[in-house]
């Protein structure tokens, strides 16, 4: 008989959004009485957190043929019950290898963007039993694309209990100054994160809101035609969100998100924020919330303004909000919840 043990592969180069869900559903399911093994990309983000039964995988992408040997063999010597994959670039060989193996396999699909139409994209998301979508938005676009694949909603969890630098350290080490308003912004800062809008608003908002600094933090790629004094680049940092205790607000520009996890973290910790209406960005907020549309820039300026200005009522509605968000959202939660999808496909 297979044994109850839940095989999660994830090639992630860096420990981002996506890889600490992985990380927070690995350590999760052993408390819901179910065996993990975590294969992850050898030199990755998850490789280097030394966690429980994880099994590093030499991986060149999806149509490395020496990956896929390897990884069809650890799933015969693991024999799980099922194959969950994180990430796109894992399906295509959780898919081979769940097909040859006869182990049914689930997806976790993280982003907004349109599936790719290609026979083999077709074919190896066809392959899943079942899909799991972090965001209604990302779950009906899949239910659009894949009509005939099982999709259900599972949010992420978020740990904001974790510890957290003071804010003046924070604010030291992200080069802030103590009198100035921060307004902070984490991402990888991609083409959809929308990096010239933050720019532009920092410029808007300078003769307006003098002590106000917006603070990105993460990598932003090529380098930018112009930074505004009043606009800070923090680069990259590790476990980002250990800095938020420097925030005083919080922006999104992004015009898509799966769900937006950075912008998640700060709502969890009843930082005030501004979110663009990126898709599943309004998963994080009560119904009837209102978020700029992506291209309304000045909605943008009016809302982080108006925040600034009537800042002890944006606290105030923060604090009621991140209630709610730490119920929706919680690690335990996310566990249960994907438990559940696992045994509309095995028996657990």
């Amino acid at each position: 008989m297979p044994s109850r043990t839940i095989l999660h592969f994830s090639t992630g180069k860096r420990l981002r959004g996506g890889e600490r869900q992985v990380e927070f559903l690995h350590a999760g399911l052993a408390g819901a009485g179910v065996r993990s093994v975590l294969v992850c990309r050898k030199g990755g983000g998850l490789a280097s957190r030394n966690l429980s039964d994880t099994v590093p995988l030499s991986w060149r992408g999806e149509w490395d043929a020496l990956g896929l040997a390897g990884f069809i063999g650890i799933c015969k010597r693991r024999n799980p019950v099922l194959i969950h994959s994180h990430d796109g670039h894992s399906l295509a060989h959780a898919s081979v290898a769940g097909a040859m193996l006869g182990v049914p396999v689930v997806h976790t699909r993280r982003v907004l963007f349109p599936l790719r139409t290609s026979l083999f994209s077709q074919w190896k998301y066809g392959k899943c039993k079942a899909i799991i979508g972090v965001s209604e938005a990302v779950a009906r676009a899949c239910k659009e694309a894949l009509p005939g694949v099982r999709v259900h909603i599972v949010h992420d969890g978020v740990d904001w209990t974790a510890c957290a630098m003071s804010r003046s350290d924070a604010r030291k080490a992200l080069g802030i100054d103590e009198a100035a308003f921060a307004i902070g912004s984490v991402a990888h800062f991609t083409k959809e994160k929308e990096l010239p809008i933050l720019i532009s608003l920092a410029e808007t908002i300078r003769s307006r809101c003098p002590p106000a600094r917006i603070v990105c933090i993460g990598p932003t790629g090529t380098a930018l035609p112009r930074v505004p004094p009043n606009l800070i680049l923090a680069g990259y940092r590790d476990n980002a969100a250990q800095y938020y205790t420097a925030f005083d607000a919080y922006v999104s520009a992004s015009s898509h998100e799966g769900l937006g996890s950075a912008l998640l973290d700060a709502v969890v910790r009843d930082i005030p924020c501004v979110a663009v209406d990126g898709g599943g960005t309004r998963d994080l907020f009560p119904d009837g919330w209102e978020l700029p549309k992506p291209g309304d820039f000045s909605g943008l300026v009016s809302a982080v303004t108006r925040m600034i200005d009537e800042y002890e009522n944006a606290c105030a509605t923060a604090a009621s909000c991140g209630a709610r968000a730490r119920e929706v959202f919680s690690r335990q939660a996310m566990v249960l919840r994907t438990v559940e999808v696992y045994r509309t496909v095995a028996a657990l």
